[in-house]
């Protein structure tokens, strides 16, 4: 039995064609699989286990993590488009599906003749969904998107780094990789709910470009007001006191003072008299004279140690927050209570750890499955459209 004809999740009966490699379609399609999709993930039949999702370090009995966290809630198939059976066989299950997605260069699909007019011509219900760099249009149409020049292209290390220094700091890895996924899972949905509105399949089309430009409108729309945001640390943009700082025992805290109410009660704990000059009464005159207010608050925080300053926050209502490791953030009561963390057994690498769904339905509550072993389910998808063509005749 397939994930997908489990009768759970909110998209149980939607059937996927998962033509992606690294990070972006992987990403998307594990979202759809955990809502209950049926996810048709594509290998090559010689692919060797330790360059799945292009060997990304580190690895598991050889296999990328990437692999393993990527393709959650997929069935394993081998497709070899270089011959004709395959391409037959790839067109006749395209057929059965309700989503077809990809994530490879302008003009790659279309080569191995699974671009849009074909597949809908066949299919006209199909929902095409195809991820791309850059776009159909520009100098850099064909080239292959990734998630480091996209950060750079669209601004993003522009303002990242610490105060007063160079900029173009890379920030978290993959972030504009997943970004991109979300787009795709967010748009393949809202066609799938146009398609039941108005019958029509379509060709959706997403690019790391605009994900990562998106993304980057507030520090772009500050720019157009005549404002060019520079680097600030960990403070952030848009409040203040909103930073990390360093505690009496070394260890941090981030403070988060968005509101004017909870200014006040940062107010009524520190009792400095500084801080109640008239260049600190508001959160613009505060991010206005920042240096100052933080030149008041760092020696502040560095005399108490940080389970005083949790203590008393949390009991003024103040909004903070631990800098944590990764174990840290695995062993947290919160993250284990509310299932962000899944274990799951697989038959090839062991007992592994993936995020959980993040999505929580009181009547179809997502799931988790594991990665499949590369294509696991081959013979039962061809036994299927056999029997298919088998009743047509």
């Amino acid at each position: 039995m397939g994930i997908g004809s489990k009768d759970r999740g909110p998209l149980a009966g939607i059937r996927v064609f998962d033509f992606t490699v690294w990070a972006v379609g992987p990403w998307a399609s594990l979202h759809l699989g955990s809502l209950g999709a049926e996810v048709l993930h594509v290998e090559q039949p010689d692919v060797d286990w330790s360059q799945l999702s292009a060997g990304v370090p580190p690895s598991i009995n050889g296999t990328s993590v990437g692999y393993l966290a990527w393709n959650t809630n997929k069935r394993g198939l081998f497709l070899d488009m270089r011959t004709d059976e395959d391409k037959r066989f790839a067109h006749e299950l395209i057929k059965t599906c309700d989503v077809f997605l990809c994530n490879m260069r302008v003009g790659v699909p279309e080569r191995l003749g699974l671009g849009y007019e074909e597949l809908a011509q066949e299919n006209p219900g199909l929902i095409y969904c195809r991820a791309t760099g850059f776009g159909d249009c520009g100098p850099r149409t064909f080239e292959r998107g990734g998630d480091g020049q996209l950060q750079a292209m669209t601004a993003f290390w522009a303002a990242q780094g610490a105060r007063g220094e160079a900029a173009e700091v890379y920030r978290h890895y993959a972030h504009l990789d997943f970004s991109t996924g979300n787009n795709c899972a967010s748009a393949i949905l809202l066609a799938l709910l146009a398609r039941k509105r108005t019958g029509k399949g379509q060709r959706v089309d997403v690019t790391m470009l605009d994900a990562g430009a998106t993304l980057s409108l507030p520090r772009f729309a500050e720019h157009m007001a005549g404002f060019t945001p520079q680097p600030q640390g960990s403070s952030s943009f848009v409040s203040a006191p909103n930073r990390a700082f360093q505690c009496l025992d070394q260890r941090w805290i981030g403070l988060s003072v968005t509101s004017q109410d909870e200014w006040q009660r940062l107010l009524r704990l520190i009792d400095v008299e500084e801080l109640r000059d008239a260049k600190f009464a508001t959160n613009k005159k505060r991010v206005s004279n920042r240096d100052d207010l933080e030149a008041i608050l760092v020696p502040v925080f560095a005399k108490r140690a940080q389970s005083y300053w949790v203590f008393y926050l949390k009991k003024a209502g103040v909004p903070f927050g631990i800098p944590m490791d990764w174990e840290n953030l695995r062993e947290h009561r919160q993250v284990i209570e509310n299932g962000y963390l899944t274990e799951l057994h697989t038959p090839a690498w062991g007992d592994i750890w993936v995020g959980g769904p993040p999505w929580h339905f009181s009547k179809t509550p997502a799931h988790m499955e594991p990665a499949p072993i590369p294509g696991e389910a081959t013979f039962e998808l061809q036994d299927e459209i056999a029997k298919l063509e088998a009743n047509e005749k």
